[in-house]
C-alpha cells in the first residue's frame, strides 16, 4: 500500500495564533495548490482500493473533498491536538511557565487542559489498526501537522518526544510504502508536486 499523509492548506489566521482543534478558514487561493496536488497524485478514488480519509476540521475536509472528488471519509481520530485553554491565543501571550512545563514532557503533559501528544498518538494509532489491513492500493489522509508528526513517528518507530523535529509544511505530502509490518519512508513533508 502507498500511504500519503497530506497537511491541509494554509489557514487564514493571525500570525502566531495557537490553533489545534479550533476550526479556522482557509486562506484565499487555496484551490490553486489543491489543483496542483490533485494532478500530481493522479488517483481515482473509489473508497476501496483507493481511499481518502480526512479530519472533520474544515481546513482538511475542504482539501480532501477537492482532491478526492467528494469521495473522502471523515475520521474524528485525525483531528488536530486539542490545545484546550490555549486555543485562540497567540503563542506570545501564553505564560512561559506553562510552555516550559509542556516542553518538559511534551508527550504526556497538557498544562493547557486539552490533549497530550500521547492521547493524539493513541487515537490515531487505534484508527490505523482498524484500517491498515484493508485491501487498499493507495490510502490518502488529509490531516494536520501534529497528527502527521505522531503518525510518522509511530510508523517508523521513532521516539514520539522527537516528533516536533519533523517539518510538515502546508499542503505537503509525506509518502510511505507499507507491506505488512515493513514501512519505507519515500518522502517526508515534500512540496515538490507544486508547479513552479
Amino acid at each position: 500500500m502507498k500511504l500519503y499523509l497530506i497537511r491541509h492548506p494554509r489557514p487564514e489566521v493571525k500570525k502566531g495564533l495557537c490553533y489545534g482543534d479550533m476550526d479556522v478558514p482557509l486562506a484565499k487561493g487555496w484551490e490553486e495548490g489543491a489543483h496542483a496536488l490533485k494532478q500530481a497524485l493522479s488517483i481515482t478514488f473509489d473508497g476501496e482500493s483507493n481511499a481518502c480519509f480526512h479530519s472533520p476540521l474544515s481546513r482538511a475536509l475542504r482539501l480532501a473533498e477537492y482532491i478526492s472528488d467528494d469521495q473522502s471519509q471523515t475520521v474524528d481520530a485525525l483531528k488536530e491536538l486539542d490545545f484546550g485553554n490555549w486555543e485562540g491565543l497567540c503563542w506570545q501571550d501564553i505564560p512561559k511557565q506553562e510552555i516550559d512545563t509542556w516542553a518538559g514532557d511534551i508527550v504526556n503533559s497538557a498544562p493547557y487542559g486539552g490533549e497530550s501528544l500521547q492521547v493524539v498518538a493513541d487515537r490515531v494509532w487505534r484508527w490505523w489498526l482498524s484500517v491498515k489491513d484493508l485491501p487498499m492500493e493507495n490510502c490518502v489522509l488529509v490531516a494536520h501537522s501534529g497528527v502527521i508528526k505522531v503518525f510518522v513517528s509511530m510508523l517508523c518507530q521513532w521516539p514520539l518526544e522527537q516528533c516536533h523535529r519533523i517539518d510538515v509544511g502546508f499542503c505537503s505530502v509525506t509518502e510511505l510504502s507499507i507491506q505488512g509490518n515493513f514501512v519505507m519512508l519515500k518522502r517526508l513533508g515534500a512540496g515538490d508536486w507544486v508547479s513552479s
